[in-house]
């Protein structure tokens, strides 16, 4: 999957600071893989809580990108089930799990070699294009193409493939 922008602070490519978090589509929703490091420590060798907030909410991000739905985040609750430590690399899953009027339900899982760290439940709400066009900053040109009420769930990993 295409980075949100190039600047984006998950995912893009270009921000020296970003996590440089890649995602893909996986069935009907999105997995990413990533390690993170020392510039994410909170505890000495763990994550920061924030940075694995930040981590779930650009992963929420991406099933927008799957959806084609602009969107911004109304809600996110994180539930920690063990440190997420440094070094190890992770695994992420995320999937859309409802959709009620402008909302969007998301819900993702934080892994590390088989075991949960942590989950993630979030509330999208769908905007028009014109809310982000606001920033001055230029507007994705993948995005352009995006309409304002979310496309049907994806079925089949040819489909999926096609919209990687």
């Amino acid at each position: 999957m295409p980075p949100h922008h190039p600047n984006c602070f998950g995912c893009g490519p270009d921000n020296p600071a970003g996590l440089g978090l890649q995602m893909r589509v996986d069935g009907e929703g999105i997995r990413a893989n990533l390690t993170l490091d020392a510039r994410h420590e909170g505890a000495p060798g763990l994550a920061h809580g924030g940075v694995v907030a930040a981590v779930f909410d650009d992963l929420f991000g991406g099933m927008l990108v799957v959806l084609e739905a602009p969107a911004v985040t109304a809600n996110l609750n994180v539930d920690f089930r063990s440190p997420v430590p440094l070094g190890e690399p992770l695994v992420l899953r995320a999937s859309n799990t409802g959709a009620d009027g402008r909302k969007l339900m998301f819900g993702a899982t934080l892994e590390a070699d088989g075991r949960l760290l942590a989950e993630a439940t979030a509330v999208f709400v769908r905007v028009d294009l014109a809310h982000f066009k606001g920033t001055r900053a230029p507007i994705p040109e993948a995005w352009r193409r995006w309409g304002t009420a979310p496309r049907p769930p994806m079925h089949g990993s040819a489909q999926a493939r096609d919209r990687a």
